[in-house]
């Protein structure tokens, strides 16, 4: 099922993949022509090509390679999905998984290499290991474009034709045996191959077992005979008539002819001597250096460094939290006031100012503010600022990406500009005069890069988008509104999105920096799905790190086109937009949180988490006491594990003194330490092949890679022989989890009062004192974490 070789010649001419293939560049450069596209691959790049794709490379001079080759028959078969359509490409999109599958592949080509039985137990699980990899970070998924794509160029019983006779070309099979095994009546299957493969059946079968024989005649010194035997030919008789028709020739005269089995020997031993050369140069080179493949179970955290730098809480500083008619609601407010107090968030981001619920016609000329005072005036008189989207904004609740549960569709929508434009007019004249202009320009407006609403109701016609010009245009006379009246007012947007791809991000900031009506801020939405309009194309939401990544693309566009340095404010992240995945109640979902959180330290200016309560999707389709919302806190205000998420994390100190992918160590400059650390799992391809809402509670567990605890071991500096408390609170499946108390109150449906004081009463972190003496002058302990725990731990000297 899989096989691989090295390779040190190029392919300028033109091949079709038989099976899945991996190409894995170990040394030099090569230019890789897949279809009709070629890349410049270097050392470490990879490209995956599924079956039936046409390719080609060059070398521009020494270069070595690994090809794998994989079985689509067998991996089908092996994991019960089909069809399989794969896309990685490094030179394109070089993520978290592909880093994962490059480790891999270096540990099994250092196995490989090093390894006396090459049928070795090790060698094979490694084999597996790249195919569970393979399966969770590049399957493709069935919406996406790319998808489409593929699935157009594939014929799926074409594939399984050729694997079935390539498989079995050595034995006696017939038409019959192959319609059997296909489910297929004999007649269909006899059209069907003589127009798909332009000859019948025998005709196919003998082409294939023609390939092999030759292969044999000049590669081996085995007599005619048993290449005839070997090759499926019943008889040497059969395979001569078999060359006769083909070439004219004889088995034994084509071998002769060419002078094939010297030659090809000879060329044969001169490429093995010069792989083997290659090899040894490339293993003594890189043996041993890639320290991600040392990575185990227990990770070593060691503080030498003294240094340290204020640490900017950017996490904290915003929080969505639904239109301004949510927030007329009571139980919307007692959110609030629970979130800020508890999580100190400074902004609370609302939108949705035109809806006629609020007294506003967006086609007349007098408003009534009544209703948006209140909502101004509750965050106000609570210590919370507002953070205003201007852009008409509808309310959609996602069932997953691909389906909308609740779109509650804004008037403005259909409206022409002009009355946003004289709304905006009344509504800073009315700002101005109701509240202080210095207080006012605290506040953050934003104006959304807004989309038509066919896309808001089908989100795969990204595509169709609102115009670049057409937003700077609206953005440049709503900025002469808002700064006329409030020059210190702070002015941004466009909310984009990555899922429209980096060369209309690019046009963009490259138009908005040649104008003279710059933004105050840069404002991303970050949700982990790659966009439809770029290579990989496919359900994101198992890779972690995209957040992070699309504030370093950001970062680099603003670069390249010299955008002024401005702050960025990720106005709305989350792990899903889904707000019926059950993920999202889950402790997975604390953990992720705690790690784009880490991740995200120092890239930008403020983040806007999506969304703070479950009220704000709740909905007629679900009445338990948790449905799969985004929120922090349920809807009856119990908090998630993604709420202590926040927690912890804002329980860290004034100085960050180091921090790595699975935590981050800060003190408050007086020698105690204040650490949060995670055990986040990778979701496995599984979880690319449903939809989010159709995630059950009861599977979540079946949806990772693997299920291991993980143990840190720090070391920190101390005073000697000083003894040190360890406070630890951890939050994991036994302990704070909401979804795993209600699971274990049998999930019910409706509950009592008292059953939810109760589930607010025992949900919280796990408490653990410890005590420890700093052994010459250092302070060592361990914590041991179950999967997708996530943990605070404050070390403290204690006097006496």
């Amino acid at each position: 099922m899989f096989d691989f070789e090295f390779l040190v010649k190029d392919m300028p001419r033109k091949e079709i993949s038989k099976k899945i293939m991996l190409f894995y560049i170990m040394e030099g450069r090569i230019d890789f022509t897949l279809v009709d596209k070629t890349y410049s691959m270097h050392q470490n790049d990879f490209i995956i090509l599924n079956v039936d794709r046409e390719y080609s490379f060059r070398a521009e001079g020494e270069f070595l390679a690994a090809c794998f080759q994989i079985s689509y028959t067998e991996l089908c078969e092996l994991t019960k999905v089909r069809p399989i359509f794969l896309w990685g490409n490094t030179v394109v999109d070089n993520n978290e998984g592909c880093m994962e599958l490059k480790r891999l592949i270096r540990k099994l080509l250092a196995e490989y290499y090093s390894a006396r039985d090459k049928s070795s137990l090790h060698l094979m699980s490694l084999y597996y290991e790249v195919l569970n990899v393979l399966m969770t970070e590049f399957l493709l998924n069935k919406e996406s474009a790319q998808y489409k794509e593929e699935s157009s160029r594939f014929d799926s019983r074409k594939q399984e034709i050729i694997e079935y006779i390539r498989m079995n070309y050595n034995k006696q099979i017939s038409l019959e045996d192959l319609a059997g095994y296909l489910f297929l009546s004999y007649a269909y299957l006899s059209k069907y191959i003589k127009k798909t493969f332009g000859m019948g059946f025998s005709d196919y079968l003998n082409q294939v077992r023609l390939e092999y024989a030759v292969s044999s005649l000049l590669n081996t010194d085995m007599p005619v005979v048993r290449i005839a035997m070997e090759s499926g030919f019943a008889s040497s008789a059969a395979l001569n008539k078999a060359f006769k028709e083909k070439y004219d020739l004889t088995p034994t005269e084509y071998r002769r002819k060419f002078f094939g089995r010297k030659i090809e020997k000879d060329e044969s031993e001169e490429d093995e001597e010069h792989i083997r050369t290659q090899l040894a140069r490339y293993f003594s080179t890189n043996m041993g250096n890639d320290a991600s493949s040392r990575k185990n179970l227990t990770e070593n955290v060691t503080l030498t460094n003294l240094s340290k730098r204020v640490l900017v809480k950017n996490w904290s500083k915003l929080l969505n939290i639904g239109t301004v008619t949510d927030l007329l609601q009571s139980d919307f407010q007692s959110h609030v006031l629970m979130l800020k107090e508890d999580l100190h968030f400074e902004y609370i981001r609302i939108w949705d100012l035109y809806n006629e619920e609020l007294f506003v016609d967006p086609n007349g000329n007098d408003y009534i503010f009544d209703k948006l005072d209140r909502v101004l005036d509750f965050l106000l008189n609570h210590g919370l600022k507002p953070y205003i989207e201007l852009q008409p904004k509808p309310k959609i609740i996602m069932a997953n990406q691909y389906s909308i549960l609740q779109y509650r569709k804004n008037p403005l929508l259909s409206v022409q500009r002009e009355p946003i434009l004289r709304f905006m007019k009344n509504l800073m004249v009315h700002l101005l005069n109701r509240y202080n202009s210095e207080d006012v320009e605290t506040w953050f407006f934003e104006l959304w890069f807004s989309e038509p609403e066919e896309v808001l109701l089908q989100p795969n016609m990204s595509h169709k988008v609102m115009s670049n010009d057409r937003y700077l245009e609206q953005y440049k006379q709503i900025y002469h509104i808002i700064k006329d009246y409030l020059p210190g007012a702070k002015l941004g947007g466009g909310g984009f999105s990555l899922r429209y791809g980096e060369p209309l991000l690019k046009d963009m900031l490259e138009k908005w920096s040649k104008i003279e009506e710059k933004p105050d801020f840069i404002s991303l939405y970050c949700y982990p799905y790659t966009p439809d309009t770029i290579e990989r194309s496919r359900n994101q939401s198992r890779e972690f790190s995209v957040i992070q990544n699309s504030i370093t693309v950001l970062k680099k566009l603003m670069e390249e086109v010299s955008f002024p340095q401005v702050d960025i404010h990720v106005t709305e992240w989350n792990f899903s937009v889904s707000s019926r995945n059950s993920l999202n109640d889950h402790c997975m979902k604390g953990a992720y949180l705690m790690k784009t959180m880490i991740d995200c330290v120092d890239m930008v200016d403020i983040m806007g988490y999506w969304t703070g309560s479950d009220l704000f999707a709740s909905y007629h389709d679900f009445k338990a006491i948790l449905h799969g919302g985004g929120g922090l806190i349920s809807k009856d205000g119990i908090r998630k594990p993604a709420y202590y998420a926040f927690d912890f994390m804002n329980r860290l100190g004034k100085y960050m003194r180091m921090k790595g992918d699975n935590y981050i160590i800060t003190d408050n400059g007086a020698g105690n330490w204040r650490i949060v650390c995670h055990n986040l799992k990778t979701l496995d391809y599984k979880y690319s092949l449903m939809l989010e809402d159709e995630v059950r509670t009861s599977e979540i567990n079946t949806l990772f890679t693997d299920l291991k605890k993980k143990r840190f071991h720090f070391d920190l500096p101390g005073k000697k022989g000083g003894k040190y408390q360890l406070r630890i609170q951890s939050v994991n499946q036994k302990h704070g989890s909401l979804q795993d108390e209600w699971i274990a109150m049998s999930a019910p449906e409706e509950v009592r009062l008292e059953d939810i004081k109760h589930l607010k009463r025992i949900t919280t972190p796990r408490l653990v004192l410890k005590s420890v003496t700093a052994e010459e002058g250092r302070i060592l302990f361990d914590v041991n974490m179950e999967p997708n725990e996530i943990m605070f731990i404050h070390v403290t000297y204690q006097y006496s």
